[in-house]
């Protein structure tokens, strides 16, 4: 069964006249290239106002970290006093430069009741140590101190292998990770696979909850540009867990984000000059003669060998991820799959290797989409002029059931409609359906089962459309490549128990302007508001009460099919 609380995402919820924050924890970076800079930035596009607690002074740039100075204690419980003003809806942090820091982070987090999101930052993108080894002020804030308080924790593969102290290799080493991570306290684990062996494949992350597991997939972005990734990511995930979303939309989200981000990421030149100069000054005393210049090429030479030089040449441009809005094209969203099956790209074979779509609807428009539980209803409003309809029984069993579905079969076949039977693929394969609608239940339900139904559709040719509530439950469809995607409510309903928040006309724009998939309205549609929706270029727009329990069916129909012909 699905966590139904899990899924009530709510990004209006926080939308009272004020603008939502995020009490931010994390180090300021010279170049503006990760850290508190990149905070601002990722907040700021999503619409959210940071509130900004530095931990450390940094120098450093696309190549190299110069230096690192925690800010002093004081300083820093000061600055956790001046934004108490505030109510953040979330906390994130990043680099934490000393262990007392992480003791009063975790008082303020206390002291808010607000979830917290930790990105275990312990070296730059360039590989340099951000904090020293060995010390208290090293892991031991995140596995004694902070894993404890952790919402969830976000470590890429060396952040994970430093924080469990073993290599990771393989998918099973990441789930192994993960599990250690939720014994130490976390509640919630995400293990970012973008170091893992694949990754000039595929980027995948892998999620866990006590409860729950799955793996987000993109394609690989071909960029060198990925500084400030971890930062970005984490920030993404507290930014939409402030507006109103719940974690594990927030995670997909941040995924889309972190892709589109690394899609539109550039270069940042930089001063090869000043950086050979500065390494030359350096190691001019282990060099002889260094006013040379035979000394000092022979020493170049000895270390150019994959060495500063010929790296600098590589990295000197090297930019950072830019995230610039709300993630919004199909391109950006991940395919998401249950943890418990597959092995995931760091193993010889991706467990998500590609996927053949489902047959499409052709080219007209699924239109006026009634949802109907008998066949009698198609002998109705067929001759109407209705060429998509579903067939949704729960009441039937066995043999009446059977015979329900295979009148509905021969009554849409007469009519050349489109005829989706809700749920029972088996009968729709024996009786030659046109397609099949799974819910987010029934779908979970097709993954576990040995027979493979999924592939049972596809092999039989028929179509799949998918109900979706959030961007999660969109992630888990689009990783099955269906017919068309399902989204609602997208007004308040009585026909079924939702426990999703409408999203009206905005958010239905949003996804139709996303996905490149046909895509279904439904929850709460009236004549009016079917209208109103049709403008927006839906392919179809379902209805249950709105015609079955319609003073005249007929009337009401006609009527439906007039207004969507406009």
């Amino acid at each position: 069964m699905i966590d139904r609380d899990a899924f009530v995402s709510d990004p209006q919820s926080t939308d009272h006249g004020t603008k939502p924050t995020v009490l931010t924890f994390s180090g300021s970076d010279s170049a503006g290239l990760a850290g508190m800079q990149m905070d601002i930035k990722v907040q700021h596009a999503f619409n959210i106002h940071c509130l900004s607690v530095l931990t450390a002074v940094t120098a450093q740039n696309n190549q190299q970290v110069l230096a690192v100075h925690a800010v002093e204690q004081t300083m820093f419980d000061a600055q956790i006093k001046a934004v108490s003003a505030f109510k953040p809806g979330a906390i994130k942090t990043g680099l934490i430069a000393q262990h007392a820091q992480a003791k009063s982070i975790i008082d303020a987090k206390q002291a808010l009741g607000i979830p917290l999101i930790c990105d275990p930052v312990g070296a730059a993108t360039s590989g340099n140590p951000l904090i020293a080894k060995g010390s208290e002020d090293s892991d031991g804030h995140f596995t004694d101190v902070l894993l404890p308080h952790c919402t969830l924790i976000t470590p890429n593969i060396p952040e994970a292998e430093r924080l469990v102290g073993f290599s990771i290799l393989s998918s099973q080493d990441i789930k192994n990770a993960a599990k250690i991570l939720l014994d130490k306290g976390a509640s919630t684990v995400l293990i970012k696979g973008g170091h893992g062996p694949c990754a000039k494949r595929f980027s995948q992350d892998y999620y866990c909850s006590p409860t729950e597991q799955f793996w987000l997939e993109n394609h690989w972005i071909d960029t060198q540009h990925t500084r400030g990734t971890g930062c970005a990511l984490a920030s993404a995930i507290a930014s939409c867990i402030a507006l109103g979303y719940c974690l594990k939309d927030a995670v997909v989200i941040a995924k889309m984000a972190i892709t589109q981000g690394l899609i539109d990421a550039k270069g940042l030149l930089s001063n090869p000059q000043g950086y050979i100069q500065g390494y030359m000054d350096t190691h001019d005393k282990g060099v002889k003669n260094c006013e040379d210049t035979h000394a000092k090429q022979s020493y170049m030479d000895t270390h150019n060998k994959g060495g500063v030089e010929e790296n600098y040449k590589d990295t000197h441009d090297k930019g950072a991820v830019d995230i610039r809005s709300f993630p919004s094209a199909q391109l950006s969203l991940p395919s998401l799959r249950d943890g418990n099956g597959g092995a995931g790209c760091v193993e010889p074979h991706s467990f998500l290797a590609p996927v053949e779509p489902f047959p499409d609807i052709g080219d007209s428009p699924l239109g006026l989409y009634p949802i109907v539980d008998r066949a009698d209803w198609l002998e109705t409003l067929l001759p109407l002029g209705v060429t998509t309809i579903q067939l949704r029984i729960k009441d039937l069993l066995d043999r009446r059931l059977e015979d329900e579905i295979s009148r509905a079969v021969q009554i849409a076949r007469r009519y050349s409609c489109r005829l989706f039977i809700n749920d029972h693929w088996q009968l729709a394969i024996k009786h030659r359906a046109y397609g099949v609608h799974l819910g987010q239940e029934d779908l979970i339900a097709t993954q576990s089962d040995a027979s493979n139904p999924i592939q049972q559709l596809r092999s039989a040719g028929l179509r799949l459309g998918i109900s979706t509530h959030c961007h999660y439950e969109v992630a888990r469809a689009h990783s099955f490549k269906p017919s068309y995607i399902a989204y609602g409510p997208v007004f308040a309903t009585s026909s079924k128990d939702m426990p999703w928040v409408p999203q009206g006309l905005t958010g239905l724009d949003y996804w139709q302007n996303l996905l490149a998939y046909p895509l279904v309205a439904i929850g709460g549609i009236n004549l009016e508001r079917a209208q109103a929706i049709h403008s927006l270029g839906v392919s179809g727009i379902a209805m249950i009460s709105e015609i079955t329990q319609a003073d005249s069916p007929l009337e009401k129909t006609r009527a439906l099919l007039a207004a969507l012909r406009t």
